[in-house]
């Protein structure tokens, strides 16, 4: 399995927006936006743990810190409540988790 993450990164996009159906419309510009601006660091984890370079423990560290991150941006977008903020950021990072342990398994 190749680690697409352009395609992983569109389907973190769907899982917010499966959350927040409601204010989707509203909101996608945002959401999208703050996931491109924590792309980057994103990437740099999922690559650095599929290399080998940390361990589960480190990647479950980082995408908390991430998740974080990410539910503090989803909030500026307007999204009514923190609830709703942090299922969403836990529905994106859920699926980049998923697909680093998948390319794992495929090594």
């Amino acid at each position: 399995m190749s680690f697409n993450f352009n395609q992983i990164l569109d389907e973190m996009i769907a899982a917010i927006a499966g959350v927040i159906t409601d204010e989707w419309p509203k909101v996608e510009a945002c959401v999208k936006k703050a996931l491109t601006e924590e792309e980057a660091a994103l990437k740099e984890i999922a690559e650095a743990r599929i290399a080998g370079d940390i361990d589960d423990a480190d990647l479950k560290s980082q995408l908390e810190d991430e998740k974080v991150a990410l539910e503090a941006a989803l909030l500026v977008c307007q999204i009514k409540t923190k609830v709703m903020a942090q299922k969403a950021a836990n529905a994106a990072i859920d699926v980049l988790n998923v697909a680093i342990g998948a390319a794992i398994k495929a090594i």
